[in-house]
């Protein structure tokens, strides 16, 4: 799952960003609120997880964020 969400994020970083389970979603991948609304709409479409700002809030790093769709895959 971490892979899908990872491969996911390249839409949204620079190409170089490299990212981990660890990396953390706001701090290290700069993304702006547009591109994590896009984001959380890419996971919607996939797998039927809707994403709030809690979510997001709740679940700090690329990795918790796939565990957390993980866990909620409908």
């Amino acid at each position: 799952m971490f892979e899908e969400i990872k491969d996911m994020f390249l839409n949204y970083v620079e190409p170089d960003d490299e990212i981990t389970p660890d990396t953390r979603i706001k701090s290290q991948l700069r993304m702006s609120s547009f591109d994590l609304i896009c984001f959380a709409d890419d996971i919607n479409t996939a797998y039927g997880v809707k994403l709030t700002a809690e979510d997001f809030r709740n679940n700090r790093t690329v990795g918790a964020l796939a565990e957390f769709v993980k866990s909620n895959i409908k």
